[in-house]
């Protein structure tokens, strides 16, 4: 099929996913259309992006009957109650048909971006993708979800100088004090990041990245190389969602301030995760970027698809080589 029958398809797909919930089973955040955009993106065809839907549709919850919209000039208040997605919802999604996405995204990138750590980066992430696939019911699902799971971490030193390197910060974040809350070894990947927050010293060591341009390339590359190197399962959020800060680039207003918050919940991320505080080198891989595409077209792993489209949007902003050892990871090679 040609590519207008596959974007005709992904369209009918992105339509038919906002009846479903935005996460499933104990808080898993739901996948799906995320996964439908970069699998378009790397090329399936019409039938492999029905077949992948038809693979995972029947996990996902539906979504209760629809609430009133949350007042536009008070949504701020809803942020970080999971009980509020539908109203919010409803709210984004009235914007969306009177403004121009462009203007609903300028005002409500920048509120949310303290609280970029919740549902591990993905309301970040399922928006990226919704901008990306230019669907604008798409689009009211993620900043609603990136709302309802807006989560703070615990506060950063207000005073501490963003002067370290990335090598010196990347060395005084993995040797910080393991924290002694439960929630370090919990299940989720953000209540294993909210507990390395409140570890001593975290506040501040956190904040100290030496921001600059490329700062956000830097961090992508990193996290590629320790997924080459681990296939550690919260370092390939962390590629995602440096992807998707990317995306959303132009809506980040103050641009130092949209990194210090990203970075301090990189910081956790990589904390959260099982890398081991002597960082080991990338592992390269043989394969070839039309091999790694075609084996994630194939795969039904939401996350290998969303990860090797991530890694291919890096390289070629970068032209960095881990992103290519990290694509060809998570495909097996």
């Amino acid at each position: 099929m040609d590519k207008s029958a596959a974007t005709r398809m992904l369209y009918r797909l992105l339509d038919a996913g906002l009846d479903r919930a935005p996460e499933y089973g104990p808080g898993f955040s739901t996948h799906l259309p995320m996964a439908l955009q970069a699998l378009h993106a790397l090329g399936a065809t019409a039938p492999r992006l029905h077949d992948f839907a038809q693979q995972h549709v029947a996990e996902l919850h539906a979504r209760p009957v629809p609430a009133a919209a949350a007042e536009p000039h008070s949504w701020h208040a809803l942020r970080g109650q999971g009980d509020a997605f539908e109203p919010l919802q409803a709210m984004f999604a009235l914007r969306l048909q009177q403004e121009e996405p462009d203007t609903v995204l300028a005002e409500t990138v920048p509120a949310l971006l303290d609280g970029v750590a919740g549902g591990a980066f993905h309301g970040l992430i399922r928006t990226a993708h919704a901008v990306a696939a230019r669907h604008e019911g798409e689009l009211s699902m993620g900043l609603a979800y990136w709302a309802a799971r807006h989560a703070p971490l615990a506060a950063p030193n207000e005073q501490a100088a963003a002067d370290l390197p990335l090598a010196d910060w990347l060395a005084q974040v993995q040797w910080l004090p393991r924290p002694q809350h439960a929630d370090a070894d919990a299940w989720s990947i953000t209540r294993r990041m909210q507990a390395w927050s409140r570890t001593e010293g975290f506040g501040d060591v956190a904040p100290r990245l030496l921001l600059q341009p490329g700062t956000l390339d830097a961090l992508a590359r990193t996290a590629a190389g320790l997924y080459a190197a681990t296939e550690d399962f919260t370092v390939l959020h962390m590629v995602t969602a440096c992807q998707a800060m990317r995306q959303l680039q132009p809506w980040w207003g103050d641009e130092a301030l949209a990194m210090r918050h990203f970075s301090i919940a990189a910081a956790a991320a990589l904390r959260a995760s099982d890398v081991p505080p002597e960082l080991p080198p990338a592992r390269a891989t043989d394969l070839a970027w039309p091999q790694i595409i075609q084996r994630a077209i194939a795969s039904d792993d939401e996350h290998v698809v969303k990860l090797v489209q991530a890694c291919r949007l890096h390289e070629a902003a970068t032209g960095a080589p881990e992103f290519r050892w990290a694509a060809g990871r998570a495909v097996g090679g």
